[in-house]
């Protein structure tokens, strides 16, 4: 693909002014051009023609973005690359699903440009490495736990009830001892977490008994709704943290400002693209077509998604805050870190006003 800026087109029509205005004077004295055979004359025009004509050409720089899963949390970036929103910023993006740990590795030597898993961001920042949050998409956890029909409120988990997780000191374990604790119960006797992997085998789990309770994602809570298990609750009601965005090493984020900006900007604008009624119907037949949804759970999975996604791309120092504590937990800093250490708003402070205009 061909991406031409405002500032290379103007620049283009000015030297073509300039080259029109020289071929005239030439014309008119006929000294140069007119004096030469007519082949020569065509080869001249052709060669001053050709230079003053050229503008500068980039081409989309191929970039590299690693998502812990092919979830529906980042469908916003699905859709800007489905719809030509990151190329028509000159990128040509490429999503791959890695593991956050391997993923951080390769993004601080340089074969991952951006990660989309911004929990695992702000935790290896912690721990250390030089990455940062260059904004987030998503400041709510979006958790459901789903349990067996006879358990009909949280109050019901009193006495040490198994819930699935994705693993004991995950996003998702943290959002059940917090639905715990705010209904009266104590998480560390109340609840039994139990680490099942990703969001279907813990769904599978529930469905064959040997959990009663599980934390899931969108929209596989929406399949144990239509298999008869009882939703008591989301976490969305009861946390605002950080939960996806973009981030990218020290290093790219102060050696290639101009790609990160693109970055952003393309990010921004598919989160204006996914929550724009306009679009309703592309983006639901999008989700349908790449989650293998029905109608009715891809509508369900679009409200709860649209509900969580940031304003602008920033979210409050304090949930930001709350989830470096709950992260620092897991992983014991030396020393107390600021939020200037983990997250970076410098470029996308740059680009929110290409958004306003």
């Amino acid at each position: 693909m061909i991406v031409l800026s405002e500032s290379w087109r103007k620049a283009g029509i000015s030297r073509i002014s300039t080259g029109v205005s020289f071929f005239w004077r030439c014309l008119q004295a006929k000294t140069i051009v007119m004096t030469l055979p007519g082949w020569l004359r065509f080869a001249v025009i052709t060669l001053i023609a050709v230079d003053f004509l050229s503008v500068e050409i980039v081409r989309a720089e191929k970039i590299r973005v690693v998502m812990p899963s092919k979830s529906m949390t980042y469908l916003n970036f699905y859709i800007g690359e489905r719809f030509g929103i990151y190329k028509a910023e000159g990128l040509e993006v490429a999503f791959e699903v890695m593991k956050p740990d391997i993923g951080v590795a390769a993004m601080v030597a340089g074969e991952i440009d951006y990660m989309t898993g911004i929990g695992s961001i702000l935790r290896a920042a912690i721990a250390g490495a030089p990455v940062k949050a260059a904004m987030f998409t998503m400041d709510r956890v979006i958790f459901f736990m789903m349990a067996k029909p006879e358990i009909r409120s949280i109050q019901d988990l009193k006495g040490g009830t198994t819930v699935a997780v994705s693993g004991v000191v995950a996003t998702d374990a943290h959002g059940a001892r917090t639905m715990a604790k705010a209904h009266g119960l104590n998480p560390d006797k109340d609840l039994v977490l139990m680490a099942i992997g990703d969001a279907g085998a813990r769904l599978a789990a529930l469905q064959g008994g040997s959990i009663a309770v599980a934390m899931l994602s969108i929209p596989f809570n929406f399949k144990a709704e239509e298999m008869g298990f009882r939703n008591l609750g989301g976490t969305a009601e009861y946390m605002r943290t950080p939960f996806a965005g973009v981030g990218a090493s020290n290093i790219k984020l102060r050696s290639n400002a101009s790609q990160v900006k693109r970055m952003l900007r393309a990010t921004l604008k598919g989160m204006e693209y996914t929550r724009d009624p306009a679009n309703l119907q592309r983006v639901i037949a999008y989700a349908m077509e790449q989650f293998r949804l029905d109608r009715k759970t891809a509508e369900l999975s679009y409200r709860e998604i649209i509900k969580a996604f940031t304003k602008d791309g920033t979210s409050p120092d304090e949930a930001v805050k709350a989830e470096i504590e709950f992260l620092s937990a897991q992983t014991k800093p030396k020393g107390r870190l600021s939020l200037n250490q983990l997250v970076d708003y410098t470029l996308l402070k740059e680009v929110m006003p290409d958004l306003r205009r």
